[in-house]
């Protein structure tokens, strides 16, 4: 959290640099206007969002009810195949890299002057941090044993509250799939990159069951909530664009919902 803290700090610096922070404060005022907009999203749902809702609701309570077959089911099938994929997909769920890449594409948007490049990082950024204040939240209320622990998938798994009971959700597939959306639309002009970006995302999660280190609910749950938090970051975060001003000399700034 430290890291992540002193990153944010750094980029919004470059950028008041760099913009003359009129966009940052737009920019970083929009975090707590997309919670906002989270948390009172259920109010202004469709009947179509609430079938969505349930349906995903009901695909996660079907999980938990199996997730004991599913975890014997995987470790009875694993091969070196299965075990290489695996290594290779988690690595796109661990915020070590993916933090510090993010960070490496807002830098390089300001460098080469792409504000598409910097837009893309800015956004994937605020994704990661709500999505997984959120994961952390959750994991903490939820007090869920993983299942290489051997103690059952019950969630509050014990008295009182520890560090170690944090299965729930798999922040791997939190990570993956609060960035993948984000790439997918920025990038939608090129057919391959969609597929791409959530077929990683979508092999991220299964990993995390194929090690035994989440249940399949877990990876369920982490995977809704990155793609939400995406989702949300998208349609309510400003869009840095650069324009003429109104003399030949100056640039304005304009930004989109």
């Amino acid at each position: 959290m430290k890291k992540l803290l002193i990153t944010i700090v750094l980029w919004a610096a470059l950028l008041l640099h760099a913009q003359e922070g009129k966009f940052v404060y737009a920019y970083i005022r929009s975090y707590p206007q997309t919670v906002e907009q989270g948390i009172t999203a259920p109010i202004r749902w469709s009947k179509t969002d609430w079938l969505i809702a349930a349906s995903a609701a009901g695909i996660g309570v079907s999980l938990y009810i199996f997730d004991d077959e599913i975890n014997s089911f995987t470790s009875d099938n694993k091969t070196r195949f299965t075990s290489d994929l695996s290594l290779f997909a988690k690595q796109f769920g661990e915020g070590k890299y993916i933090l510090p890449t993010i960070f490496a594409t807002g830098i390089a948007g300001i460098a080469l002057g792409s504000d598409k490049t910097t837009d893309t990082g800015l956004l994937a950024l605020k994704s990661f941090v709500l999505a997984n204040g959120t994961a952390q939240v959750l994991k903490f209320a939820t007090q869920r044993k993983r299942p290489n622990s051997g103690k059952g998938k019950e969630f509050f798994n014990g008295s009182g509250f520890h560090k170690n009971r944090e299965s729930f959700p798999s922040g791997h597939a939190t990570v993956a799939w609060s960035v993948a959306p984000i790439i997918a639309a920025q990038y939608r002009e090129s057919a391959w990159v969609p597929p791409l970006a959530y077929g990683l995302a979508t092999l991220t999660s299964c990993s995390r069951v194929h090690d035994n280190k989440h249940w399949a609910s877990d990876a369920f749950a982490g995977s809704l909530i990155g793609y939400f938090a995406a989702k949300l970051t998208l349609s309510t975060t400003p869009r840095l664009q650069l324009y003429p001003g109104t003399d030949a000399n100056s640039i304005s700034f304009r930004w989109e919902m």
